[in-house]
């Protein structure tokens, strides 16, 4: 069953050109907060600011304090239809984003996260055009072009069963979810597309390696 599941999912992506997709460039390498702070400007300083007394002592966001940070901010969007961001996307949101696996968010992995999410809900609102606070499968091939990432029809139907309601709607905690791990997942790609071939070949530890913590 598992390999016949493969074979499926492999036909689904075989007419997928990765060159098309377009993830965001990596964070930046982890560097001494004196060498950080000595290079930054005005903006970069204020955000910085503002991580540290998210972050608390240890000056890294866990997932519990990343669900809390992004559901008081959800409060305060009334046109954002959700839920609310669960523990288990945070896990997610963490592990895909965790570039040096301390399993907690430094500041520029926060930052980047933050960045996208921020881009995404902008792209999020242009394409609810019927104002419903949710994006319907209608409207979600043109949110994920803008966003970086032309799909074909079968990838989309995928996408909505695992992420969208039964009414296939996708609210903007789910949207967001689903966009970290195509980023991270297209960008992993990439990096081990060393020759830029289009293909990549993996042994099973490599495999669980890349799928297992996301």
């Amino acid at each position: 069953m598992v390999f016949s599941f493969i074979s499926s999912l492999i036909k689904v992506v075989c007419d997928i050109d990765p060159n098309d997709f377009l993830p965001s460039n990596p964070p930046a390498p982890r560097r001494p907060l004196q060498f950080a702070e000595a290079h930054e400007d005005d903006e970069q300083r204020r955000f910085r600011q503002a991580f540290q007394k998210l972050s608390g002592e240890d000056l890294e966001v866990s997932p519990n304090e990343l669900m809390k940070i992004l559901n008081d901010i959800l409060c305060k969007h009334d046109s954002l239809r959700t839920d609310g961001f669960s523990i288990e996307s945070c896990r997610s949101m963490v592990a895909v984003m965790d570039s040096d696996s301390t399993g907690k968010l430094g500041f520029h992995e926060f930052k980047y996260l933050w960045e996208n999410i921020k881009r995404w809900q902008g792209i999020y609102l242009r394409h609810d055009a019927d104002n419903s606070g949710v994006i319907c499968a209608r409207e979600l091939p043109g949110a994920f072009k803008d966003a970086g990432f032309p799909l074909n029809d079968q990838l989309y139907k995928m996408i909505i069963r695992r992420y969208s309601d039964e009414h296939s709607d996708m609210d903007f905690d789910n949207f967001v979810g689903c966009l970290v791990r195509l980023d991270a997942m297209c960008r992993a790609f990439k990096t081990l597309d060393k020759d830029n071939s289009g293909s990549i070949e993996l042994d099973i530890k490599e495999w669980l390696q890349l799928t297992m913590y996301s």
